[in-house]
């Protein structure tokens, strides 16, 4: 297999940002995978910083960069790679999900081809999960383009209780002991280069600290009233995919109170972004929206 050349590799960036990258031998397929924090957890490496390299390096353009720092033509198709530790390996596709009956009892209820208004999609949801145990109203945003990131400010409670801690010692200990009670972990940005080590632990589960989803902050405890309030959401869309998956409350909810949280959280996205969008709760079947009256 043939090395990379980190002598070459990141010339298209800052000297002191390629220079902090080539010092943490972090491969460009890498940096797609990685949260914001977790780059600015490497020494040298700013908010800022994280800008420029998203700009040059994201899922669009990697497939060139990966190709030219290992000497292979950036015009192979990557499915002609067969090395299954590659980034662009083919996966074998998973067999058909097999449907309960209780499922497919559901799914009779809901017209596939027929867009559903929030209002009356909630109704639906409501009468269909009247046996289900879990009854989280989910909704799944398909969007123009990934990296999209930001807070959402909802009209009422989604009713799901948040575990918030604000990083200290202690709290560091905790998860290098593999101790995680907290579902939203706030630091200040003097705390991003003790993170650091956490960044392999905390990153994967989507808990370390971000500037840009509000939890690294000059003032955490202001901030951790603000979440605990509740009406506060953070969203994103995945990392190498266009989707945005958002619990906005329970079914057993108020269905006025659930649907302006829904109709809210599609506007502050915005629709000009977004390609389509389904609700659906735990373990239902799914309806698309009408997005004509946002």
């Amino acid at each position: 297999m043939t090395k990379i050349n980190w002598k070459e590799l990141y010339s298209d960036l800052p000297t002191h940002v390629a220079d902090a990258l080539r010092e943490a031998r972090l491969k460009p397929e890498q940096i797609v995978a990685k949260e914001d924090g977790e780059l600015m957890a490497i020494n040298g490496i700013t908010e800022k910083d994280v800008d420029s390299i998203r700009l040059l390096y994201n899922a669009e353009t990697i497939k060139d960069a990966v190709a030219t720092s290992v000497g292979v033509d950036p015009r192979v198709d990557p499915k002609s790679i067969k090395d299954e530790k590659s980034p662009f390996a083919v996966k074998k596709p998973l067999p058909p999900k097999k449907r309960g009956k209780k499922y497919k009892m559901m799914a009779k209820e809901i017209k596939k081809d027929e867009m559903y208004s929030i209002e009356d999609a909630v109704a639906k949801l409501q009468k269909i999960s009247q046996n289900s145990k879990l009854k989280t109203v989910e909704l799944t945003i398909n969007t123009r383009e990934t990296g999209l990131r930001g807070e959402l400010k909802l009209p009422h409670s989604t009713g799901k209780e948040l575990k918030i801690a604000i990083f200290s010692d202690q709290v560091a200990k905790d998860v290098e002991a593999g101790k995680i009670n907290f579902s939203i972990l706030l630091a200040t940005p003097a705390d991003m280069p003790k993170l650091a080590r956490l960044a392999k632990i905390l990153g994967p589960k989507g808990l370390m600290p971000n500037p840009k989803s509000g939890t690294v902050t000059e003032n955490p405890e202001k901030r951790a009233a603000d979440l605990a309030a509740g009406g506060t959401l953070p969203y994103k869309t995945e990392a190498k995919f266009p989707i945005i998956h958002l619990a906005l409350g329970k079914s057993t909810q108020d269905a006025k109170d659930l649907a302006e949280n829904i109709s809210e959280a599609l506007k502050a996205i915005g629709a000009t972004r977004i390609k389509n969008a389904y609700l659906s709760c735990t373990h239902t079947p799914s309806m698309k929206l009408h997005l004509g009256t946002l």
